[in-house]
């Protein structure tokens, strides 16, 4: 089973390296690293085409967006199963896809393998900010705010051609889109793993500033809107109680190793 990690980068030059790292040093060795650069103005370019780290597959190129980017990255990869890592998020540690492939072994019907992810200070990676911690998904949830975190969700690639790709109307959120359409209205099956499996840069576009913060949940209502959902307001107020609710973060997990997060390999429900 081959997994393709699909990084989106535009000026990533100072942070794409770590991500390369992350990627380069699991053990899982049967993957790949997509890169598709939005033609970046800085060096981002060189950083990945001088990088000791692993063989990639890089595109640069105008795209229309972040999402534009992902959906490119999905049509290149070769694998079974694709994941998103951002230029400036990590893999939590070496284990990662080792245990995503295990998942998928072991409950091979289903579509969608996903865990956890923690928010870090983009100065002091060692410094947790917000904790996502996920759960087993059940029909109902995402009207009670629940979504999974998307750099942490692996999704088999022949999905998305029978379900659809991301949504390029929606700027900010459409990977919420996206899970709604697998989760809640195809049921698409799914599996929770109990590990936490990526380290992410505090400050991403739709939670930099209460202004993005609106426009995403903005977006997040007019997507369940198209999808006909009733009372759509009530979705949006439980996503804000819900990510609230991961701003408790857990003693063991609060200082971070850079280089290798020691999480205990829990086992699947």
């Amino acid at each position: 089973m081959k997994i393709s990690v699909i990084t989106p980068v535009y000026n990533g030059e100072m942070m794409i390296k770590d991500c390369m790292e992350s990627v380069a040093n699991q053990t899982y060795q049967n993957r790949e690293h997509v890169i598709v650069d939005g033609l970046s103005s800085d060096n981002t370019v060189a950083v990945v085409n001088n990088s000791k780290y692993g063989t990639v597959k890089l595109v640069s190129e105008k795209d229309a967006g972040i999402y534009d980017a992902l959906n490119k990255g999905i049509s290149l990869a070769t694998g079974d199963i694709v994941c998103f890592l951002s230029a400036d998020d990590m893999y939590a540690h070496t284990g990662v896809l080792q245990s995503i492939e295990n998942a998928f072994q072991l409950h091979p019907g289903v579509h969608m393998v996903y865990g956890d992810i923690v928010y870090v200070d983009r100065n002091d990676l060692s410094k947790v900010v917000r904790y996502w911690k996920s759960s087993a998904f059940r029909p109902g949830l995402f009207k009670k705010g629940w979504m999974a975190p998307n750099t942490a969700l692996f999704i088999r690639k022949d999905i998305f051609k029978e379900y659809g790709f991301f949504n390029l109307n929606l700027k900010m959120a459409s990977d919420y889109e996206l899970q709604f359409r697998f989760f809640e209205k195809y049921k698409l099956e799914s599996v929770y793993v109990h590990d936490l499996l990526v380290r992410m840069r505090s400050g991403g576009v739709s939670n930099s500033s209460l202004k993005n913060i609106y426009k995403s949940l903005a977006e997040c209502y007019n997507a369940l809107r198209q999808q006909n959902v009733t009372l759509p307001f009530v979705y949006i107020i439980n996503t804000l109680i819900y990510r609230f609710r991961q701003t408790k973060i857990p003693g063991e997990i609060k200082q971070l190793n850079l280089k290798q997060v020691k999480t205990e390999q829990r086992t699947v429900n």
